[in-house]
C-alpha cells in the first residue's frame, strides 16, 4: 500500500538545496536529512547521486561521489556525519579523451591510496559493449578538481566483458580491481602503482545479472555486494542487493543457502539483504563505510521514491546477526529514520512495535493517555488521567506499511493527531477522523528497554505531557524532544 507524503515532508527528506540542477533538477548548497541530533530520515540525498562512493578524509570529513549527471562529470558532496551533506561540484572537468564517442563516465569508486586520493571510473556507451573500460582520475583532495590518468584496462584488453562498476582493494600489500556489470563480477591484479593491471591474473567471483560488486572485510570474512534486477526504470525498477562471502579474498563466495555466486546467472536468484518498498523503490549500487563506533554504514541509491521519481541517495546501518550474515536497516528494507551515525546507538526493537491495543502510560506521571470525558467527537481533546478502565484509555496501533503508525482510540475510533498540522511547540494533540495526514502519523522509537518516544511524522516533534505535570488531566501537546520522562511512554498490550 502506497501513503501519500506531503511537500514539506518530501522538502525535509531531500532538503531544500537539493532543488536546482543535477539529473536535470539540480543540486546547489547544503542537502539537510533532518534537524534532530539523534536521528535521522531517509533518504539523505543529494537527489542524483547514483552509485554512490565514499571516502572520510584525515580530518574526518566524509566524500560521496556519484555517477555522472547531465551538469557534472562525477558529482562531490561532502559530510561530517554522513547524512547532512554540502554539494561541492564535480570530481572532472569534462570527460576523458581517451573515447570518442557518446560514451558516460559512471560508477566511480573512491579511495585514498599511495599519498592521493583515486577515482576509478567506468566509461561506456550505455546499452553497448563496444570496448567499454575502467579509468583512473587523482587529486592531492578529496575535493579535486582530479587529474585523469587515461584507461586502467579495457575489455579488449582481458577478454571478458562490461569492464566496468570498480572496487578497489589491497590485500596484504597488493592493489586488486573488482569489476563486472551483468556478465559475471571478476578481479585482477593492479601493478603496484595501481595505473595498470598486471595480465593473466584474472579470477571469477560472481556469475551474470548481477553488477556493482563490493568487498568489505569484517568478522573474518570477505562479504561481497552486489546489485541485481531491473536498474534505471524509475517506478518499474526491481532493483536489488544480494551477498556473498568467502574466507578468501579471491573467492569462492557462498550465499545463506550456501550457493557459489559463480553459478548464479539470472536476476533475484541470490539471497537479498536489501529490497525495496513502495515508498523506497529500487535499492542498489552501495558502498560501505565503518564511522568512529566502528559501526558499518551502507550508502546506497534508490532508483526512486513514492513522490518523486530519480536517484537519490540513502544511508543505512549494516549489522550481523548470529551467524554473521549481514542485516541492513534491520529488516532488509530501507529504513525511513534511523539514529544518527557516531551515536552508538541503534536498537532494532525499539524502532518498531507491534500492533494492536495498548494502555499508552507517560513515564513521568505513571498515567494514562486518554480523550477527554470520553468523547467520541472529532477535536475532543487528548490529556493524561489515572487508569478507569475505560476503553477512551485503550489506543490501538495501526502499521502504515512505511515504519510509521496511527495510534486509533478504541473508544471513539478517531486517531491521534496534532491541530491543524502546527509545527509550533506546545501545539494541542487532540482526536479527528482518519484523514492519512502526516500530522497523524507517527513514529514509535524505542529510547531504551520498553520505553519509547513517539514522533510527530509532519513536525518531529514528540507526544509529551505539558510541563511535566503529574496531575490527572494534564494536557498532551507536542513539544521538541530533550529526553525528559514525560516524553517517554510505555506500551502494555490491552
Amino acid at each position: 500500500m502506497q501513503t501519500r507524503i506531503d511537500r514539506r515532508s518530501v522538502l525535509k527528506a531531500i532538503g531544500v538545496g537539493a532543488l536546482g540542477t543535477v539529473g536535470g533538477t539540480g543540486i546547489t548548497g547544503s542537502v539537510a536529512a533532518d534537524v534532530s541530533p539523534d536521528h535521522y530520515h531517509n533518504p539523505t540525498g543529494p537527489f542524483g547521486f547514483g552509485d554512490a562512493t565514499v571516502v572520510r578524509a584525515t580530518d574526518g570529513t566524509y566524500y560521496v561521489y556519484g555517477t555522472e549527471t547531465p551538469e557534472d562529470v562525477i558529482p562531490i558532496a561532502r559530510s561530517s556525519d554522513l547524512v547532512n551533506w554540502t554539494y561541492i561540484g564535480a570530481a572532472l572537468e569534462s570527460r576523458p579523451d581517451w573515447r570518442n564517442d557518446d560514451a558516460g563516465v559512471w560508477a566511480p569508486d573512491i579511495s585514498s591510496y599511495n599519498g592521493e586520493y583515486r577515482i576509478y571510473y567506468s566509461y561506456s556507451v550505455w546499452g553497448s559493449n563496444d570496448n567499454p573500460g575502467i579509468g583512473l582520475a587523482t587529486s592531492d583532495t578529496p575535493e579535486g578538481p582530479f587529474a585523469d590518468q587515461g584507461p586502467v584496462f579495457r575489455e579488449n584488453d582481458l577478454g571478458m566483458t562490461n569492464a566496468i562498476d570498480a572496487d578497489f582493494n589491497v590485500v596484504d600489500g597488493t592493489p586488486y580491481l573488482v569489476w563486472g556489470s551483468w556478465n559475471g563480477i571478476h578481479g585482477v591484479e593492479l601493478t603496484g602503482d595501481g595505473r595498470d593491471y598486471v595480465p593473466g591474473t584474472t579470477f571469477h567471483i560472481a556469475g551474470d545479472r548481477r553488477e556493482g560488486g563490493m568487498i568489505v572485510e569484517a568478522n573474518g570474512y570477505y562479504y561481497l555486494f552486489y546489485s541485481t534486477g531491473r536498474c534505471c526504470a524509475g517506478y518499474d525498477s526491481t532493483y536489488e542487493v544480494e551477498v556473498g562471502r568467502s574466507d578468501s579474498f579471491f573467492g569462492p563466495y557462498y550465499n545463506q543457502n550456501g550457493t557459489d555466486l559463480r553459478d548464479l546467472n539470472e536476476h533475484h536468484s541470490g539471497v537479498a539483504v536489501l529490497t525495496g518498498t513502495d515508498q523506497f523503490i529500487g535499492p542498489g549500487h552501495n558502498t560501505a563505510i565503518r564511522d568512529d563506533n566502528d559501526d558499518w554504514w551502507m550508502l546506497y541509491h534508490v532508483e526512486a521514491t513514492e513522490e518523486r521519481s530519480g536517484r537519490t541517495l540513502m544511508v543505512d546501518r549494516i549489522q550481523w546477526d548470529s551467524n554473521d550474515w549481514p542485516v541492513i536497516a534491520c529488516d532488509g528494507t530501507p529504513s525511513t529514520q534511523s539514529p544518527m551515525p557516531h551515536s552508538g546507538t541503534y536498537d532494532c526493537g525499539g524502532g518498531t512495535i507491534s500492533e494492536g491495543t495498548y494502555h499508552i502510560t507517560n513515564v513521568n506521571s505513571g498515567k494514562l493517555l486518554e480523550v477527554a470525558n470520553a468523547d467520541t467527537s472529532d477535536g475532543a481533546n487528548v490529556r493524561q488521567w489515572v487508569d478507569t478502565g475505560h476503553p477512551t484509555q485503550d489506543w490501538t496501533v495501526i502499521d502504515n506499511g512505511d515504519s510509521t503508525y496511527r495510534i486509533e482510540n478504541a473508544n471513539s475510533g478517531k486517531v491521534l493527531d496534532v491541530y491543524e498540522s502546527s509545527t509550533a511547540d506546545g501545539a494541542n494533540v487532540r482526536q479527528w477522523s482518519n484523514d492519512g495526514g502526516n500530522n497523524q502519523k507517527w513514529f514509535i522509537e524505542g529510547t531504551s528497554s520498553g520505553v519509547y518516544r513517539i514522533e510527530n511524522v509532519n513536525t518531529d516533534k514528540v507526544l509529551d505531557v505539558y510541563e511535566s505535570s503529574t496531575a490527572d488531566g494534564a494536557n498532551v501537546v507536542q513539544w521538541d524532544y530533550w529526553d525528559g520522562d514525560n516524553q517517554q511512554w510505555t506500551f502494555t498490550p490491552v
